[in-house]
C-alpha cells in the first residue's frame, strides 16, 4: 500500500515542514511520500488549473491510483470512516491539494472521493498538516492502536 500527498507548490513555513515530516516519518509503513508539483501562475486561472491537472494526471495515472481530492464541496468523514474507506481501496491512494485557485473541474469529476477537512477554510500549509495527521490517525485506527481514543 502506498499513500501519496500531492500538492501544488511548496510549503512556506519551516514549522509547517517540521510538523509534516513528523507525521510523514510515522507513515513509513504505507510508503508515504509528499510530491510537490509546479504551481502555474499565468494570466488565465482556467489555463493554469488545466496545466496543473495535466501534471497531476501524468504523475498519478488513474490506472495506478485511487484519487482523493481535497475540495470544499467534498464529503465530511469522521476519522474512523476515513480509515475504513482507505482500508477498502484496492489501489495506491493519492491525496491532492490544489493550488490557491483550486483544482480543475475535470480532476474532480474523475476522483473516487472528494474530501473536505472541514466547512472552514484553511491555508494550504494548514491543510497539509491536518491531512497528514488524519492519515496517521487512520492508520492507527486500522491497527487498533490507542493513538485514536474512540
Amino acid at each position: 500500500m502506498n499513500w501519496k500527498l500531492c500538492v501544488m507548490g511548496k510549503a512556506k513555513s519551516p514549522l509547517v515542514l517540521a510538523e509534516i515530516q513528523k507525521y510523514a516519518q510515522r507513515l513509513r509503513e504505507v510508503s508515504f511520500e509528499i510530491v510537490e508539483l509546479k504551481e502555474f501562475k499565468g494570466k488565465s486561472i482556467s489555463q493554469n488549473l488545466s496545466q496543473e491537472a495535466l501534471q497531476f494526471k501524468k504523475r498519478f495515472p488513474k490506472s495506478d491510483y485511487t484519487w482523493i481530492i481535497l475540495a470544499e464541496e467534498g464529503s465530511l468523514k469522521t476519522s474512523q470512516a476515513l480509515a475504513h474507506w482507505l482500508e477498502s481501496q484496492p489501489k495506491n491512494c493519492v491525496f491532492f491539494i490544489g493550488s490557491a485557485y483550486g483544482i480543475c473541474p475535470s480532476i474532480k469529476k474523475e476522483a473516487e472521493l472528494l474530501l473536505s477537512l472541514s466547512p472552514l477554510t484553511f491555508t494550504h500549509d494548514h491543510a497539509r498538516i491536518l491531512l497528514v495527521e488524519q492519515l496517521y490517525r487512520a492508520l492507527m485506527i486500522q491497527k487498533n492502536h490507542p493513538y485514536h481514543h474512540s
